[in-house]
């Protein structure tokens, strides 16, 4: 397995739905908003629209950090968003894309197999009924 494949299996199995990376996502957010608000003397939602914007690396630059604390905030959610959440949903998209939609189940690969071994059964018992033919 190439270190690429195991880098995805180890994002994939990170979070299993592309919920559950919302919710982390989300959860990124409302933190860096709550910490940004509080070292910053803004209002939460002047934060949360803040650390939504850099998170989406967007950073229009009307709202910037001042303190050392805000800085560190911008440079926590920067790189969690894009070196942590990205990847994340990624390897979703790519497990999704991936699926293969026509795969049989176990289920479906049992069945055949069954299917299999009656019809070489039918064969055998042909094979065996048949009278051989006559040598000239």
């Amino acid at each position: 397995m190439s270190l690429a494949d195991r880098l995805l299996d180890k994002f994939q199995d990170a979070s299993d739905t592309l919920k559950e990376v919302v919710v982390y996502y989300v959860a990124l957010v409302v933190l860096c908003a709550a910490i940004f608000s509080a070292a910053e003397g803004l209002s939460f939602w002047e934060s949360l629209y803040w650390a939504a914007t850099t998170t989406t690396t967007t950073g229009y630059g009307d709202i910037s950090p001042k303190t050392g604390v805000g800085r560190a905030v911008a440079l926590f959610a920067m790189h969690v968003s894009i070196f942590v959440i990205s990847p994340l949903v990624i390897a979703r998209v790519i497990n999704y894309v991936n699926r293969d939609k026509h795969q049989f189940t176990h289920e479906e690969q049992q069945d055949l197999v069954d299917r299999l071994e009656r019809l070489e059964k039918l064969l055998l018992a042909q094979k065996q009924a048949k009278p051989a033919p006559p040598e000239s």
